[in-house]
């Protein structure tokens, strides 16, 4: 029996690192993206700023520089509200068997009446 235990573990923890390498590479990408999008508004400053020609490269830039520093952000933020304490997620599947279907003869907006 421990050794189940061990190889449940043991795969828990592989699959786990699975998923931190997967998280590392997506915030690896949403950098470089970021990064683009900054050095994208750079060159335009440096380059076309004084004459404000090529203007389709702020609005692009900004767009690639802003947005995985967005998402990143809402996803740090919504991960610090989620609870996953044992007794919640304990609660939560008590309350489905508390809810009640009453069928719809006795009801106000039964078809027959």
């Amino acid at each position: 029996m421990e050794q189940t235990k061990e190889v449940e573990n043991g795969d828990y923890n592989e699959s786990k690192r699975i998923i931190t390498k997967q998280y590392m590479m997506i915030l690896v990408f949403s950098l470089l993206i970021s990064m683009l999008g900054g050095s994208l508004l750079g060159w335009w400053h440096h380059k076309y700023h004084s004459t404000n020609r090529q203007l389709w490269m702020v609005p692009f830039g900004l767009i690639f520089f802003l947005t995985p520093l967005i998402i990143w952000f809402s996803l740090f933020i919504s991960h610090l509200f989620i609870s996953k304490s044992d007794e919640e997620l304990e609660d939560a599947s008590n309350i489905s068997h508390l809810i009640q279907i009453h069928p719809m003869d006795e009801s106000i907006c039964h078809p027959k009446r």
